[in-house]
């Protein structure tokens, strides 16, 4: 019970003002950097070139002579070009780059036998391309090469690529040399063989199947679908299933076992309490355990599974069946393996050897410490519910702050 007029600030209470002073201090330190930089500096920084149009929002003081009044206004800073000198640098650099790229697979301009790479821009130079091909039939604008039906001495072919940096613009011209392609035998064989099949399927197109032919070259054609492999994963899936419910169970067993010690420190008080009331009604601790299991038992389907009680069923069947008193009460205190019911049956135990006329004051002090355990424990979850529940808000915190920096950090950069 919280006492009246008094006022517990906890844990999480605590934690939320420290995270809400923090990330508002946060805020006021880039706030503080972004106005001292305007102050001191009347200078905003240019995007590079090809970077576009960068937008600054600034409050310019001065404008209302009267009131003084701050204005807010949005200043477009277009991106920065190249002087000429600095552009034939770059467009120097550029060519020597695109020759590199533009290769590809191929091992030169002289000898280009597979597709090209056209680039559409160089970034890290702000520069801008668009190519146009001499012959488009032999080379697109895309780098594609259509080299099926060139010859062996192969044929010239020019390329332009337009580049410009916003201001500065540069023509490229390459001189390529396009040749056939290689193949293999394999490849030959099978184009060879496609060309044939092609054949059949214009003759055969009245027919519902297309009948493949049976030989080739003078050899007999065996044909296969190919092997579906994907079967193969599923061993892989099976051991991975295997070990997440093993993990599975792992973590579901250490979640019972925690469960089940909450559960008898719970319910320890209560114990103590009956057997205090019990044992003061002049019942022995035999009997106070006979009906405190008989008590739970009557509940009958009803009843929630509390593992302190059924310890103490156990308990009783024990003494039903002949075992001792003494050793009854010390496995009752080893199945429950927590240090207050250790406690609790060794002084049934010694109660069993040295008489139980003090036992009923010793258990009412016990009683006592108990319920103060129990207060405590209450207390602790309930500040471990309240730590868990801080998880979305913090997530909610980032969001929020986010969305207020990141423009910021825009705007000031």
């Amino acid at each position: 019970m919280r006492d009246k007029g008094k006022f517990t600030i906890t844990k999480t209470q605590i934690a939320c003002v420290a995270a809400g002073i923090i990330l508002c201090a946060a805020g006021a330190v880039i706030s503080s950097a972004q106005a001292r930089a305007m102050s001191e500096s009347t200078s905003l920084k240019r995007a590079g070139p090809g970077q576009g149009e960068t937008i600054y929002e600034v409050e310019v003081s001065g404008l209302d002579k009267e009131q003084q009044k701050k204005i807010s206004v949005k200043i477009p800073v277009r991106e920065r070009t190249y002087s000429e000198e600095e552009a034939d640098q770059v467009f120097k650099e550029a060519r020597l780059l695109l020759e590199e790229q533009i290769l590809g697979e191929n091992n030169s301009l002289k000898e280009v036998r597979k597709d090209l790479n056209f680039k559409t821009s160089l970034g890290d130079y702000g520069i801008k391309l668009r190519w146009e091909s001499e012959n488009p039939d032999l080379v697109d604008t895309l780098g594609t090469v259509h080299n099926e039906k060139v010859n062996e001495e192969g044929e010239a072919v020019m390329v332009l690529a337009r580049a410009t940096s916003g201001v500065h613009e540069k023509i490229y011209k390459f001189n390529l040399r396009i040749l056939p392609r290689v193949f293999t035998e394999e490849e030959k064989a099978a184009d060879q063989f496609l060309a044939l099949a092609g054949e059949e399927d214009i003759r055969q197109q009245t027919e519902d199947y297309l009948k493949l032919p049976e030989s080739y070259s003078g050899q007999k054609l065996n044909y296969y679908f190919p092997s579906d492999n994907s079967y193969r994963i599923f061993p892989v899936l099976g051991i991975f299933m295997a070990a997440l419910l093993y993990a599975k169970e792992g973590v579901k067993k250490r979640k019972g076992d925690k469960l089940r010690e909450q559960q008898l420190l719970f319910d320890y008080s209560e114990v103590v309490s009956k057997l205090v009331v019990y044992i003061g009604a002049g019942l022995t601790v035999r009997s106070a355990f006979s009906r405190i299991a008989s008590g739970y038992e009557g509940d009958g389907k009803k009843r929630r599974i509390r593992p302190a009680y059924e310890e103490i069923v156990r308990t009783v069947s024990q003494l039903g069946s002949g075992v001792s008193e003494s050793k009854a009460f010390g496995d009752f205190g080893r199945r429950c393996a927590l240090q207050p019911y250790l406690k609790l049956s060794t002084l049934l135990e010694q109660s069993q050897k040295n008489g139980s006329r003090q036992l009923r004051q010793v258990l009412e002090l016990e009683m006592v410490s108990a319920f103060e355990q129990r207060k405590n424990l209450a207390k602790k979850l309930g500040e471990e519910a309240g730590t868990k529940l801080l998880i979305p808000l913090f997530l909610m915190l980032l969001v929020v702050m986010i969305m207020i920096v990141v423009p910021a950090f825009l705007s000031f950069y």
